[in-house]
């Protein structure tokens, strides 16, 4: 299958462009949670909607906050860029 060229190809995406996307992620992700709670929505739009929430957060490499008080994840806050200082990240069982 061919690769198919598209508009954004070669276009260099600004750090105001990311934070705006990063804005729509995590108000994406705040809706399918809300949705997904009270279940007043059909399962297949929840389902496509948090699939393409994923990735959104994995193209773009979104990271839960560091817990104040510890070395673990806040995931009920939003996402944050991977070099903003409150980013978190795994560090495996050993450290």
């Amino acid at each position: 299958m061919a690769k198919s060229k598209t508009k954004t190809e070669n276009v260099m995406i600004s750090r105001s462009d990311i934070e705006d996307i990063l804005a729509l992620y995590n108000v994406i992700d705040s809706m399918t949670n809300e949705v997904g709670e009270t279940f007043d929505i059909d399962i297949s739009t929840l389902r496509d909607l948090r699939s393409l929430s994923y990735k959104v957060k994995s193209r773009f490499d979104f990271r839960p906050q560091k817990d104040e008080e510890g070395d673990r994840p806040c995931h009920w806050k939003p996402e944050v860029l991977p070099d903003d200082e409150r980013a978190w990240f795994w560090k495996g069982p050993n450290g």
